[in-house]
């Protein structure tokens, strides 16, 4: 079963649209024009603005956080990923290859869902599927952000 994430609103997402809105609606009384573009800006933002995501078919909020590793951390990683109880190492990029690691965290439930990817002929190809990981191997992974 493939495992997906919707886009959601964080209670700091909805209060950085209510107050850019009300900013608008303030602004309108100064300068019609500027207030109705602002008001604007903050009802699209309010509608289209979702910094985190959940799981479908589950209530936590998660961030997700993608970095490019260097490839010579490749094993280690897949390892880690396959259930073995090793330290996944996670280095900066340097003059080799580089492949990248995508992680859906929430720290304080110890939750993580991780998916490896290779970087092939100019884009990333998935190279696992998506991992779920429960603390403290989550929180070993999480730490290594």
């Amino acid at each position: 079963m493939e495992i997906q994430f919707k886009k959601v609103h964080t209670a700091k997402d909805l209060i950085i649209s209510a107050l850019v809105l009300a900013v608008g609606v303030g602004l309108y009384f100064v300068n019609a024009g500027l207030g109705v573009f602002i008001g604007a800006c903050g009802i699209l933002m309010l509608l289209f603005y979702k910094a985190a995501f959940k799981k479908v078919g589950n209530d936590t909020i998660l961030t997700k956080k993608a970095i490019d590793v260097a490839s010579s951390c490749r094993s280690s990683l897949l390892d880690y990923l396959n259930g073995k109880d090793v330290d996944p190492g996670i280095q900066q990029p340097g003059a080799g290859g580089v492949i990248r690691l995508e992680v859906y965290f929430n720290k304080d439930a110890g939750v993580a869902y991780a998916q490896l990817f290779n970087f092939s002929n100019y884009t990333y190809e998935a190279a696992t599927e998506m991992v779920e990981l429960h603390s403290p191997k989550a929180d070993k992974l999480i730490d290594k952000l």
